[in-house]
């Protein structure tokens, strides 16, 4: 068990074991063969080398600060910016120890000295370590809603204050390189510092490392582990010229191209390869898209099928509930004609002969249109009571309404649903008509034979949800009609239509039509009106609201 744990542990860290093995290994080469390289590699050559190396590591470290600069307003990560600025002043500082390395062109004053180059070397490395070390501690999630000036401003700051301060008043700092005696205790102390900050900051990434398992923070180990053998080597060396140094330049250039990776691929490549990825899965969507619109459309298509099956068959259902043949003789005659403005209507009207001398008539409305207002029609036809329970006598019309009222409001209909009717007995043996209405707000027209045309009293409180506070009494109202007269029965979706003008066909409009053509029976009289309902509706002739008419004619 203990061997497997062991073998899963080499090949977690497979890499960085490789790259410290390599390293030590290189380590113990430079010292094992600095004379020799000393003696093949010239002054001229060497800075040849020097200013290759530290230009392409002061390339990626300004390539670095341009990635999390321009990122940072997209990202707002701490981490980052904090990790940008500190490879900002390193690029600096590490151009100005390239121009001013010894054998050099002047570079603000002759570089005949070694102390200079390396005492920006030592600020860089410092600087470095510990801006390592702060990007560590802070986690990667962590946002800052600083303006990033703020950070950059004091890094530049930092740099030109150092060259300053380094070329003009080197006094300040202590010696970091003697000529002819080489390394200092202060630049050997310092390199320490530095080995230590990173040595932390190398452990604080080995258990970020642990837990989150980023390819990120792997890389970023091996670069840390890399700058510490840059910074043993810089300990080492005991001239400028020898391998120590060149060495140390090149675990320096590879350290900083690792970190670039680290930092292009966290800002730049991980999220275009999750933008590919989404523009990917898209793809692949599109691709179905069009499948799963056709059956999505062919599921929408069964179901209005299935659905406009049961809306046709619940219409049949209601029209079958209308008079198929109304009660005619030679003293009274009846025509009709129902209008719905959907496959179901909210109007409803019935006729029924009660025994050989009483014809009942009913017409009325519902609230609403569609399913809902053809329930509420199927409601008043089912509870309308004709006669007593006990001797089956014929009871009054403000008596019927009065009992549909109680009815209705025993039922678990919402407050706002209501309908409107009324309802009348036509005696054929007196000649006459005795009704209440429930609320119908249109009023019927009595059409005498000499041409008067009357409008019947329609006072009534509909049919509603206030029987808890209220209960209405419905009056019955008696006319008397003589051979040749007429009524006409009408809910509201008649005179209310509209035409595409926005003109409605008006009551008034209604009744001088009506005036011009008393002479007609009810059969020709129906066809006429429904006929001039039509020429105002125009080409469209569709009605906004459900239209019914039933028109009674006394022989």
């Amino acid at each position: 068990m203990e061997t497997k744990n062991m073998i899963e542990s080499i090949k977690k860290y497979d890499k960085l074991i490789i790259v410290f093995t390599v390293s030590l290994l290189l380590f113990g080469a430079a010292a094992h063969f600095n004379t020799f390289f000393e003696k093949i590699m010239s002054v001229a050559t060497y800075l040849t080398w020097h200013s290759l190396f530290e230009f392409a590591s002061i390339l990626a470290a300004f390539s670095i600060f341009l990635v999390t600069y321009y990122v940072y307003d997209e990202s707002g990560s701490l981490r980052m910016i904090l990790l940008g600025c500190t490879f900002l002043a390193m690029g600096c500082l590490d151009t100005f120890h390239t121009l001013s390395f010894k054998g050099m062109a002047d570079f603000f004053i002759s570089n005949d000295s070694a102390n200079r180059a390396t005492t920006f070397w030592i600020f860089s490395r410092l600087i470095g370590s510990i801006g390592f070390l702060e990007a560590v501690t802070i986690p990667i999630n962590v946002k800052c809603k600083y303006n990033k000036w703020i950070f950059v401003v004091p890094s530049v700051i930092t740099v030109v204050v150092l060259l300053i301060i380094a070329t003009y008043y080197p006094h300040v700092f202590p010696a970091m390189y003697v000529e002819g005696k080489g390394l200092t205790a202060a630049k050997i102390a310092t390199e320490y510092l530095i080995v230590f900050i990173m040595g932390i900051t190398f452990l604080k990434n080995a258990a970020d490392y642990k837990y989150e398992k980023s390819n990120q923070e792997y890389l970023f180990m091996i670069s840390v582990l890399l700058s510490i053998f840059s910074e043993f080597a810089f300990i080492s060396y005991g001239s400028v010229y020898d391998a120590f140094n060149y060495l140390g330049h090149i675990y320096k250039i590879v350290a900083y191209f690792i970190l670039f990776k680290v930092i292009y691929v966290e800002n730049v490549s991980i999220p275009y390869r999750e933008m590919k990825k989404t523009k990917n899965e898209l793809k692949k969507y599109s691709e179905n898209l069009n499948y799963l619109v056709k059956q999505r459309t062919t599921e929408l298509e069964e179901m209005n099928e299935t659905l406009m099956k049961d809306l046709e068959y619940a219409r049949e259902m209601q029209r079958s509930m209308l008079p198929s043949q109304m009660p005619k003789n030679m003293k009274v005659s009846f025509q009709a004609e129902y209008l719905p403005a959907e496959r179901l209507s909210g109007d409803f009207y019935n006729v029924i002969k009660l025994d050989e001398n009483n014809i009942a008539i009913y017409i009325g409305d519902v609230s609403g249109h569609g399913v809902s207002a053809a329930m509420l029609t199927v409601f008043a036809n089912q509870n309308i009571v004709y006669t007593n329970d006990e001797d089956l006598e014929i009871i009054t019309p403000g008596f019927v309404l009065k009992k549909m009222y109680k009815s209705f409001n025993k039922t678990n209909f919402n407050t706002e649903a209501y309908l409107v009717m009324l309802y009348g007995i036509y005696n054929t043996i007196t000649g006459c008509f005795t009704y209440a209405s429930g609320g119908l707000n249109e009023p019927p027209i009595l059409i005498k034979k000499n041409g008067d045309i009357i409008e019947l009293n329609t006072s009534g409180f509909p049919i509603c949800k206030l029987g808890e506070y209220f209960m209405p009494f419905f009056e019955d109202s008696i006319v008397n009609l003589e051979p040749g007269d007429k009524i006409m029965f009408y809910t509201d979706g008649l005179v209310e239509a509209k035409n595409m003008d926005g003109e409605i066909y008006g009551q008034q409009n209604m009744k001088d039509f009506l005036r011009l053509n008393t002479s007609l029976g009810a059969d020709d009289l129906k066809n006429i009106v429904k006929e001039n309902l039509f020429s105002h509706l125009g080409n469209e002739k569709k009605l906004m609201d459900d239209a019914t008419f039933l028109i009674m004619e006394v022989h």
